[in-house]
């Protein structure tokens, strides 16, 4: 009876979505015949009824059973296809016709092909048998509870249960477990025969079930005639403890939609066909101005609720009362706060006498292999990672401006600890909003003719690949300064462009200011950006004459100087203090005394090691696989003879910057781009290459000596793509080749699209990461699964 209802209502849906279709498409001028206003008013009616059924269903007022979730997805496509036939017949919009065809051709493909697992056990002589815990023939690893009637698998061990002699097909096998404690996943695989062998075949069917995610206890099986012996596999992760309550062979599996698929093949489709029609996507930022200033806050709106969405999930089992109550933190969060709250530079814990007379300290493998105790407390070895060792003090080396600005006071009002998790957060909401306000001022006053749908096609690619997802992934102190340094420096190029100090314009000295101390309080958060403090100081200084007429120094260019030189210098002071202060130099930010990765103070440059980090966060091409993680990239040593560190399995590696961006590789193009710019080329094309391709390279290559971490992008993937843009945007404003528009439209909206998966995904398994075959987030890497293996 469900079956029938099923497609029964799905023939409906169909037949609702077609109706409303024609109608869109009809002309409206002409007056419709009697049959199809009825056909019209009966869908509309029909419509209603399928949303009250989607209510039920979404509610579970109706166990519609395996179908259980169909029932709100056909509701609501069909109420959404109803909205756009309303508002198409107040005003006609030509876009509407092609989104109804592909929500049409989504929607069939959603409950037919991708749930194709579903519709199996309605061919073919498959009977429906459960054995019980009590039935099941133990051969290893469990112990049966008589009284709860189920098998106890404890502390990770294996569990084989035996049923021979089943004599039938089997296309799904079902176990029904119980998780326990924080168990959170289970290795799920079966040893099997069938008609081709008498010996059964190990692990011929294997996946991972998820404790939050009931369709992970499904496992298919693709097997040729009858089974006649079984063994049934099941294995908690991470020493993890599951009751099996029973397994059920030939259980029909339930229908599973994925919203995210759907809209995704919508939206993407329906966008990507308004770039390359033209029309409205094809006007100017300047002449669509307003539509842009909205798309623009929606994209950065949903990246803000997806970083929140991420934050909180990670949290895992603990509250944010339980986060934002925490009486000890880590290095940045508690033990410089306890020293400035102290005023004292260097931290509380003391180093014992053992590591103060080690004959050196800072050599990582010989400390360890001694076994050298760094606190006073210490009984046992613990290593304190990135701790500054100097003159028998303890220090850190990181930024102050997060600590003062958030930490420091949240401690001195609260007496609790600010979470780490909170406070990446709350940076790089900072720095996405930043981000987008940063490329809307760069189009609005270099680029306002470039396409509407190029600017969001760019602005979705950068906040994409900005970097920041990977600190948001893994919210330690290391991403407290990465986030920070990130909140600050969008927000001080924001201010530096807006300050008129690069291209026309008259000069606004608050502006200007503003910039000044942002780009000193990202140093403060990230001393790496000083290179792009400095740069920021020559722009300014390169505007000076802007200011003078007669002579070089008259009182508006004193003034300038005064907002653009004074809030760097001011901080800057502060910074040369609290350096002297703990190094007896001004310019010693203590990394070379760090108890860390290798004896910096002996450190060696070899221009080879280099090589790596070039390679690796700018062309390491991506490796793509039909098994999860689907997108990945192996990190390239260069096959160089040296000790290069990689925070790995910590991170996980990601692709160079070029694969994550496709508008990268303009940069092969730039001497073309160059030939086109009208007189001063050299300086304009520094205003480009000093920010956008001298720093980051000088960033990427001094990786050599702290080693690959995906984190680190942040300091100047946004920035690179930015360059990226502006030869790009140029080579397509000056050619008047229309095929050749047309081809950088359509190589962007490929880009759009593969930014999405590679870049998506990606950052998506960085944010829930995997190690050695166990994954952090089950339930998240099925989600993934879910979109691109609808086979399974």
């Amino acid at each position: 009876m469900n079956t029938f209802l099923f497609i029964t209502a799905l023939i409906i849906s169909v037949i609702i979505i077609t109706v409303f279709l024609k109608e869109i498409k009809s002309d409206e001028k002409t007056k419709p015949s009697e049959l199809v206003s009825n056909v019209r008013s009966v869908a509309r009616g029909m419509t209603v009824f399928m949303f009250s059924v989607a209510i039920t269903d979404k509610f579970n007022f109706i166990d519609f059973g395996m179908y259980s979730g169909t029932y709100t997805f056909m509701g609501i496509v069909c109420m959404a296809v109803y909205i756009l036939c309303i508002i198409n017949s107040k005003r006609r919009i030509p876009i509407i016709s092609f989104a109804v065809k592909t929500i049409l051709t989504a929607f069939v493909l959603e409950m037919t092909l991708f749930n194709i697992p579903s519709y199996r056990l309605w061919f073919g002589d498959y009977n429906t048998v459960t054995y019980e815990a009590s039935r099941s023939i133990i051969d290893k690893g469990g112990i049966y509870r008589r009284n709860q009637k189920d098998i106890a698998v404890q502390n990770g061990n294996e569990l084989v249960l035996t049923f021979p002699d089943i004599d039938r097909p089997v296309s799904t096998v079902y176990a029904d477990i119980t998780f326990v404690g924080n168990t959170r996943a289970v290795d799920f695989s079966i040893d099997a025969n069938d008609e081709t062998t008498i010996v059964p075949r190990r692990e011929i069917s294997k996946d991972i079930i998820s404790r939050k995610q009931l369709q992970t206890q499904y496992l298919q099986c693709e097997l040729s005639g009858k089974v006649t012996d079984l063994k049934v596999r099941l294995k908690p992760q991470n020493f993890g403890t599951v009751y099996v309550n029973s397994i059920t062979i030939n259980m029909p599996v339930l229908f599973e939609i994925s919203w995210i698929r759907f809209l995704l093949i919508v939206i993407l489709s329906v966008f990507i066909h308004a770039v390359l029609k033209g029309g409205f996507m094809q006007k100017s930022v300047n002449e669509n101005r307003r539509f842009c200033r909205n798309i623009a806050v929606c994209i950065t709106a949903t990246a803000c609720i997806w970083a929140v969405w991420v934050t909180n999930y990670r949290i895992d089992d603990n509250t944010w009362k339980e986060e934002f109550t925490k009486t000890e933190g880590s290095q940045v969060t508690q033990q410089l706060v306890d020293a400035f709250s102290d005023g004292r530079t260097y931290l509380v814990e003391e180093p014992n006498d053992a590591l103060n007379s080690f004959d050196n300290p800072y050599d990582k493998q010989h400390r360890e292999a001694e076994l050298v105790p760094q606190f006073e407390n210490d009984y046992y070895y613990t290593y304190a990672w990135d701790h500054v060792y100097f003159n028998e003090k303890f220090y850190s080396y990181y930024g102050i401006a997060p600590v003062v600005l958030l930490f420091l006071p949240y401690h001195l009002i609260t007496g609790y600890y600010f979470p780490e998790s909170a406070a990446v957060l709350i940076f790089a909401i900072i720095g996405i909003i930043g981000l987008s306000f940063l490329f809307m001022k760069f189009m609005r006053k270099f680029f306002p003719t470039i396409p509407t749908g190029m600017f969001i096609i760019s602005l979705v690619i950068i906040q994409m690949v900005s970097g920041i997802w990977y600190s948001i992934g893994r919210p330690l102190f290391y991403e407290v300064a990465m986030s920070a340094g990130f909140a600050f420096m969008t927000w001080a190029f924001y201010f530096l462009i807006s300050a008129n100090i690069i291209g026309t314009g008259k000069i606004s000295l608050p502006k200007t200011a503003v910039s000044s101390f942002l780009f000193a309080v990202a140093v403060l958060s990230r001393p790496t950006t000083v290179l792009y403090c400095i740069c920021a100081a020559v722009f300014m200084i390169c505007a000076l004459p802007r200011f003078s007429h007669k002579k070089l120094f008259n009182k508006k260019s004193i003034r300038y100087l005064a907002c653009a030189v004074l809030p760097m210098a001011c901080l800057g002071i502060i910074q040369m203090y609290y350096n002297y202060a703990r190094f007896g130099s001004p310019f010693e930010f203590g990394i070379q005394y760090s108890l860390t990765i290798n004896d910096f103070r002996n450190t060696q440059f070899h221009w080879q090691l280099s090589l790596i980090p070039f390679w690796n966060y700018l062309f390491n091409a991506p490796v793509f696989s039909a098994k999860y993680p689907f997108v990945s990239a192996d990190f390239q040593d260069m096959s160089v003879g040296g000790f290069f560190y990689n925070d790995y399995p910590s991170t996980h590696n990601v692709c160079g910057l070029f694969f994550l961006a496709l508008p990268m590789f303009a940069y092969f193009l730039s001497g073309k781009a160059v030939r086109t710019l009208d007189g001063k080329k050299v300086k304009k094309s520094l205003y480009i290459a000093l920010p956008c391709v001298i720093i980051p390279l000088i960033i990427i290559c001094s990786v050599w000596e702290s080693g690959y971490s995906i984190r680190y992008m942040t300091d100047f993937a946004w920035q690179m793509l930015l360059g990226a843009y502006v030869i790009i945007f140029r080579l397509y404003l000056t050619n008047k080749n229309p095929t050749v528009k047309k081809i950088i439209n359509i190589f962007f909206c490929f880009s759009l699209v593969w930014t999405v998966y590679v870049s998506g995904i990606q950052s998506v398994n960085q944010a829930f990461r995997y190690c050695d075959g166990h994954l952090d987030y089950p339930e998240i890497a099925y989600e993934i699964k879910k979109i691109l293996l609808f086979w399974k």
